[in-house]
């Protein structure tokens, strides 16, 4: 099935191989600065995270970070929500970009790693427990992320055990659930604003399948296109191109999308 998976989503056959070869290779850790670095490996921000964290920086993926760097200027308005925020690299790393954040999660867990890297760092990022779906929350904004939970097929070479647990079931439960979240997500969405959609998954049902279906029911809704030389254009969006960071000790796979409501 995970083989299905690739050949559908990616056409390149040298692609699916280095998805295949690599299970065999310890994943690389890395950390993102909130400032530019002397030794950096990737856009001054990147660096690999061997014994200890440094002061000002975090861990996340550098495809994770590819993503929030390639599509921050495609936000016209600085005050942004972020819907699942926690654990919080996202939205830290907006705030180093000079985003304004409210961030919100419904997972009291993750919240609090959530406040521990920003108190680590000394950030003032405003981080509350709710959930998003029965949340009351009535402003607009220009500026949205939805970072949405799914399977997370796309961390595969931390986690091996998620595609035993890849089952149509849970797939369009994931699916229906990400519908529900984009939903709202766009009630809250100015007319001109732009809603970035992610997630660490590259099954069809939730990435591809998911906007589908926004699209058929939205007609004030297009995709923007996001300009990255580490990603692949698929239908609906873009993939982080498994080959863009192989030379560094490879990546996370992730889908994203950039809708404009007009």
């Amino acid at each position: 099935m995970f083989k299905d998976i690739c050949e559908e989503m990616f056409s390149s056959k040298e692609i699916c191989s280095y998805i295949y070869k690599s299970f065999f290779h310890k994943p690389k850790n890395y950390q993102i600065s909130i400032h530019d670095i002397k030794n950096a490996i990737y856009k001054n921000r990147v660096s690999y995270l061997e014994k200890e964290l440094e002061p000002f920086s975090f861990v996340q993926d550098i495809a994770n970070f590819e993503i929030i760097n390639a599509v921050k200027d495609l936000y016209k308005d600085k005050k942004i929500i972020d819907v699942c925020a926690a654990p919080g690299g996202k939205s830290i790393l907006l705030h180093s970009y000079g985003f304004e954040v409210e961030a919100i999660d419904k997972s009291q867990r993750q919240i609090d790693k959530f406040i521990q890297n920003i108190n680590r760092m000394k950030l003032e990022i405003k981080i509350t427990n709710q959930d998003f779906l029965k949340s009351k929350i009535t402003d607009q904004y220009n500026s949205i992320l939805l970072d949405a939970p799914c399977s997370a097929l796309g961390t595969y070479r931390r986690n091996p055990d998620v595609i035993s647990k890849i089952e149509e079931k849970k797939l369009k439960y994931n699916q229906d659930n990400q519908i529900k979240m984009l939903e709202k997500s766009l009630k809250l969405l100015k007319k001109g604003g732009v809603l970035i959609y992610i997630v660490c998954s590259f099954h069809s049902f939730e990435t591809k399948g998911v906007i589908d279906k926004i699209l058929q029911k939205h007609k004030s809704i297009n995709i923007k296109n996001i300009q990255s030389d580490k990603m692949i254009k698929i239908k609906n969006g873009y993939l982080i191109n498994p080959l863009s960071f192989k030379d560094q000790g490879g990546s996370d796979i992730f889908f994203v999308t950039a809708l404009k409501k007009n």
